[in-house]
């Protein structure tokens, strides 16, 4: 499961705004919406794998479960009047206020220790942070951002110890940091499921990860396939010392572009 936990320092915690003015009225409530949006919409559909708190003036919790969810629109409008009724339903115990959508008192602390309990690995969004490799992005991962604000004093003291991300040193929208995050993760995905292609075949293994390493410094993975070790056999003998480069097919036309630059045509099937 992907998470999400946006933390929203002016947004309201009771239910007396206006869904006319977001923006003003509401804290910027606009902004947790559409971070929202980014979090579970597909085309025609939702992500369900996908759990988003809004953590409100580090008071209020509100959770949208994807596999639940209903009655989740598009507009920011509609998404900040189901935030509206959720907070007519807070009491001092965790409510479901419509389906996927549930309501509780909570402050950041207890968020991330539910978290920790349920075996997610929290990381924080910063432009500051070490250049984000989806590669390297653990399993179960729930990231935290932040609103129009920076993290607060007490927000920097609970999270310090959380591995920080960055998507780049500019500072971008909350909205735009989701989209980002789900794209880099959907292509890992698909790259652990894909089937790799034939790149190039050569001789020996120390030509082939002379062309794999300089596949990886161009940002493209290859893996390497021998027929027999050279540990065991390290000698050519009816090709059974053949090594065939692979990559990732969307890959396939630049690594053969490279490997012709720096090396020789490739050899294919």
């Amino acid at each position: 499961m992907r998470r999400f936990v946006l933390l929203g320092h002016k947004a309201p915690i009771t239910p007396e705004f206006t869904l006319n003015d977001l923006p003003g009225g509401a804290g910027r409530l606009d902004l947790l919406c559409r971070g929202i949006g980014a979090a579970f919409f597909l085309s025609h559909d939702l992500r369900r794998d996908v759990e988003t708190v809004i953590l409100l003036q580090d008071q209020v919790q509100i959770r949208f479960i994807g596999n639940k969810l209903k009655r989740l629109n598009p507009d920011e409008r509609s998404t900040a009047a189901l935030i509206k009724h959720a907070l007519e339903k807070l009491g001092e115990e965790e409510v479901q206020s419509t389906p996927g959508i549930f309501i509780a008192p909570r402050t950041l602390p207890m968020v991330l220790d539910r978290l920790y309990q349920e075996g997610a690995h929290p990381i924080v969004l910063h432009e500051e942070g070490i250049p984000i490799d989806p590669f390297s992005i653990p399993t179960n991962p729930v990231f935290f951002l932040s609103d129009h604000q920076e993290f607060s004093p007490s927000d920097e003291e609970t999270l310090a110890s959380l591995p920080r991300l960055s998507l780049g040193k500019r500072a971008l929208h909350t909205s735009q940091c989701i989209t980002i995050v789900h794209y880099l993760l959907d292509r890992r995905d698909d790259d652990t499921q894909a089937d790799l292609v034939l790149c190039h075949k050569v001789w020996g293994e120390p030509k082939a990860l002379l062309i794999k390493g300089l596949l990886e410094d161009c940002g493209l993975p290859a893996n390497l396939v021998m027929h027999v070790p050279p540990s065991i056999l390290p000698i050519n003998v009816d090709g059974l010392s053949e090594v065939r480069i692979m990559v990732h097919e969307r890959d396939l036309p630049r690594a053969r572009d490279i490997i012709t630059d720096y090396f020789e045509q490739p050899a294919e099937e």
